[in-house]
């Protein structure tokens, strides 16, 4: 029987509209032949990430078992939760530098970073090495592998939670590919809103998503580390 860990769903979801992953389907959909470069994204991204996570959950596996100490899962949680409360106090604080920060004209990321000189002038080799980019594990897919090897001792069902997690994290490039070949015009005016709108808020959407994800973390893995 397949379980799917209510957690690691939520944080899936979290992650359909991320503002890295908008700004780089803009990019790919202003440059010529976007439905090709789309698929490279989209492949190697996924390749990279589901692999990852298959080895992280693998390498998990033995502190989700019933011998395994509680307290160990715990600190898991509490790091991963301090680690996110540390990335929202240091957005909060400009301390840290926003991924896609606000800016006047249509290119979404600042040309003088690596992946900005990637989506700049884009090739099949630099749109599969934005796709890696982009999608490099952080805080929230750490969390949710996490929340995955700790739902069951299944390998099938973790497997399929972490096809089920990187599925909803591709859910917007996959919808921007099927879109594109029928209303490019359209697609590239939605995503044009949608980037600025995260452009104008990016620093409130980073800080409440981390928060929350941070004090969820560390009030949950402490009462269990307590328990």
């Amino acid at each position: 029987m397949i379980v799917v860990s209510p957690e690691a769903l939520v944080l899936a979801l979290s992650t359909v509209v991320r503002p890295t992953t908008t700004a780089a389907v803009f990019a790919i959909l202003s440059a010529a032949r976007p439905i090709r470069l789309l698929l490279v994204y989209i492949v190697t991204g996924l390749l990279f990430s589901f692999g990852v996570g298959v080895v992280v959950v693998a390498l998990l596996q033995g502190w989700s078992e019933p011998q395994a100490s509680d307290e160990v899962r715990a600190v898991i949680g509490i790091v991963l939760g301090a680690l996110s409360l540390g990335y929202a106090a240091g957005l909060l604080s400009g301390q840290v530098e926003l991924p896609v920060r606000d800016r006047t004209d249509d290119f979404p990321i600042d040309s003088h970073t690596w992946l900005g000189r990637q989506l700049a002038d884009l090739t099949p080799t630099r749109t599969a090495a934005a796709g890696v980019l982009t999608h490099l594990p952080g805080l929230f897919y750490l969390a949710a592998l996490n929340a995955i090897t700790n739902s069951t001792t299944d390998t099938l069902s973790r497997i399929f939670q972490v096809a089920m997690y990187n599925a909803m994290w591709f859910a917007m490039p996959t919808a921007a590919l099927l879109l594109a070949a029928h209303r490019p015009a359209e697609l590239q005016g939605l995503l044009r809103r949608l980037t600025g709108w995260v452009r104008r808020h990016n620093r409130r959407i980073l800080i409440i998503t981390f928060g929350l994800l941070g004090s969820y973390l560390t009030v949950k893995s402490g009462a269990e580390l307590l328990a």
